[in-house]
């Protein structure tokens, strides 16, 4: 910003702007950046732009107040804490399903774990049953006994025998 700049900063006095400048000066020397004295550039500018334009545009360093709304009638903070409670009822009724769908959800994960397992012990026993039945196999078709081979023209299929 260049001095000219600022000495035809619009509404600011002389020494409001000099206050300005040094506060904006002190916070940047202070925090080390740069952002107080950029603000300061910018409502500057802002304030002399409106002000060549000929608007009269002063910038409030406070903000208004928002003024507050009337009182509420009776029949209104009835209505307002009747909508509470419902709310809150909804809110507990939400949390109960959310917390009871947990559980299902829990009891079934539990439920198939458990089905997982069994059917696992299922595949392991099968798979040793099966190699079991191969190994009979195996060893009846390379020494083969009168009594335990298959009648003539017939296939061996590992279905047609039983382990007792």
């Amino acid at each position: 910003m260049e001095l000219d700049d600022i000495s035809d900063c619009g509404s600011l006095e002389d020494g409001e702007l000099d206050e300005e400048l040094l506060s904006a000066t002190m916070e940047a020397l202070q925090t080390g950046k740069l952002t107080p004295l950029l603000k300061t550039e910018l409502k500057c500018r802002i304030q002399k732009k409106c002000f060549d334009e000929g608007k009269d545009l002063t910038l409030d360093d406070e903000p208004k107040m928002v003024q507050n709304k009337p009182p509420l009638l009776p029949f209104e903070i009835e209505r307002l804490e009747r909508r509470k409670e419902q709310n809150r009822r909804a809110a507990k009724k939400f949390r109960q399903k959310r917390r009871q769908a947990s559980g299902e959800l829990k009891k079934i994960v539990v439920e198939l774990e458990e089905k997982n397992r069994q059917l696992k012990e299922e595949i392991k026993r099968l798979l040793t049953e099966t190699d079991m039945i191969r190994a009979v196999l195996s060893s009846q078709l390379c020494s083969p006994e009168p009594e335990t081979l298959p009648p003539s023209g017939s296939s061996l299929h590992p279905r047609e025998f039983t382990l007792h």
